[in-house]
């Protein structure tokens, strides 16, 4: 069914120098003149990361506005009662072959697409604290990510990414969710092995070192008392995946590694007699890989799911 609303204009704002260190808010709830600009304790941030395989210049923050249209028109109510805003954040991008940057003349600074791990977490890091600096939502946000996307998503709440800065002092979100994501580098370039375009944008994002492919994949940091999910992101509430039927570039197997770890997060709640943290599988999506995005509807109805879910947990 189409949509009959208006696309929403978002505020932009910079976190960085870098022409791509910029995060886009979506008002949900307008405030009233006067009032302050932090977010009450009702309702919820949803925060959206892209894919693009840490390197596609053509996927951008820009491509939730679909979705954010979606939310907005089919999922109205829900979103007017249960969220504050919407933000999706941009950040530093690896070299991509068919998109080449001359050296010579561009900004190295502001506009060179030339990120290497840990660039690209490092970003995602800095434009939640700006958001939290400026909004302060503390753990009320939604974290989800699409592909590459879904990995940062998650590396967000791991107790340590190797090469990577930690996130101690950075509030967790309540819930992530991922969407068609990559969770198994490895795994990914395996499956694929008969197409090189794989280990070309992995490499290109963390170098051939694989055992740093390894030790960066959430799916492959199970260590609880140190790297894994229980370790970082003891506080959380709500894991949701999300795989497409019709995904042609990242297969169930990323889904099923992610799920395993997940269980043996929820399980180790349970075992403390915590029951408030749940996980949910769906598996119903039928678009391709960047369709579920680029319509915008598939991955509404993701986020609507994860927003139910959540309320429940929290009522």
């Amino acid at each position: 069914m189409a949509t009959t609303a208006l696309a929403t204009t978002p505020e932009t704002y910079s976190y960085g120098p870098h022409d791509l260190q910029k995060v886009h808010v979506y008002n949900v709830q307008q405030k009233e003149p006067g009032l302050s600009t932090k977010s009450s304790n009702q309702g919820y941030w949803v925060i959206y990361i892209h894919g693009g395989g840490w390197r596609d210049p053509r996927v951008l923050a820009e491509s939730f506005g679909p979705t954010e249209t979606f939310l907005q028109s089919q999922h109205a109510s829900l979103i007017r009662e249960h969220t504050i805003a919407f933000a999706s954040i941009d950040y530093r991008l690896s070299a991509h072959p068919n998109f080449l940057q001359d050296r010579n003349t561009t900004d190295a600074a502001t506009q060179l697409r030339n990120a290497k791990h840990p660039d690209h977490l490092h970003d995602v890091q800095a434009a939640i604290t700006f958001l939290q600096g400026r909004y302060d939502f503390g753990d009320r946000y939604i974290l989800v990510g699409h592909s590459c996307g879904a990995t940062l998503a998650f590396q967000i709440v791991m107790g340590k990414v190797a090469g990577a800065a930690p996130t101690t002092t950075l509030p967790k979100p309540r819930a992530v969710v991922g969407v068609c994501g990559i969770y198994d580098l490895r795994l990914l370039r395996d499956d694929f092995s008969k197409e090189p375009i794989y280990q070309q944008f992995i490499e290109g994002a963390f170098g051939p070192d694989e055992d740093l492919w390894d030790r960066v994949s959430p799916a492959k940091v199970s260590d609880p008392d140190d790297e894994g999910l229980e370790a970082g992101w003891p506080n959380g509430k709500l894991a949701l995946l999300a795989h497409s039927a019709g995904d042609e570039l990242v297969n169930l197997s990323q889904f099923l590694a992610m799920k395993d770890v997940l269980e043996r997060w929820k399980a180790a709640a349970a075992a403390k007699d915590n029951r408030t943290r749940q996980v949910v599988l769906l598996q119903d999506l039928q678009e391709p890989h960047d369709d579920v995005w680029g319509n915008g509807k598939e991955l509404a109805t993701v986020i609507a799911t994860a927003v139910r879910e959540l309320v429940k947990i929290d009522s």
